[in-house]
């Protein structure tokens, strides 16, 4: 599966987008990221994915164990397969939904946190949260169900590294 990201801005919901996750109250979040490379201004130097809904007036980023918020930002339209993760293990099919300044892969991933379902960075939610595992998006593939051992690798890299940083 392809997935599309498309520009919003002010908390809006482009038509069509699918919702990935929950606040504690029901209301729907969907997976957002800062701006893409056509952006002059990247966020922190990278594109890191996050999560909106329009209450919140603007995409809520997680950087350096916080969350912030972007005013304009993209969102992801696809409903994307959510696949249970432990133990700092990567499920088949992890995508990659951005980058780090330095180039390293940042995945989308979910936690049951106060009763919500929330989607955001793994690094981010790890370092954040500090949860007993994570649900990725599905997509660590380089085909159509050819999984890309690198892009997994990657993606474990980060769960431990933000897992060592508490």
């Amino acid at each position: 599966m392809d997935y599309h990201f498309v520009f919003a801005t002010g908390g809006a919901i482009p038509p069509g987008a699918s919702p990935h996750g929950n606040e504690a109250t029901g209301e729907p979040l969907w997976v957002a990221r800062s701006p893409g490379r056509t952006d002059p201004f990247f966020f922190h130097g990278g594109i890191h994915p996050g999560k909106v809904r329009p209450g919140f007036g603007a995409a809520f980023i997680p950087f350096g164990g916080n969350e912030e918020s972007v005013p304009d930002y993209e969102v992801l339209m696809e409903p994307g397969i959510w696949i249970a993760g432990s133990g700092g293990q990567i499920p088949d099919g992890a995508v990659v939904c951005g980058r780090e300044a330095n180039g390293d892969p940042l995945f989308v991933a979910r936690a049951n946190l106060n009763g919500g379902l929330h989607p955001g960075n793994v690094g981010g939610v790890v370092r954040a949260f500090r949860p007993h595992g994570v649900d990725v998006s599905s997509g660590v593939e380089s085909a159509v169900r050819v999984k890309d051992v690198d892009r997994v690798r990657a993606f474990v890299q980060a769960v431990r590294e933000a897992d060592g940083e508490g």
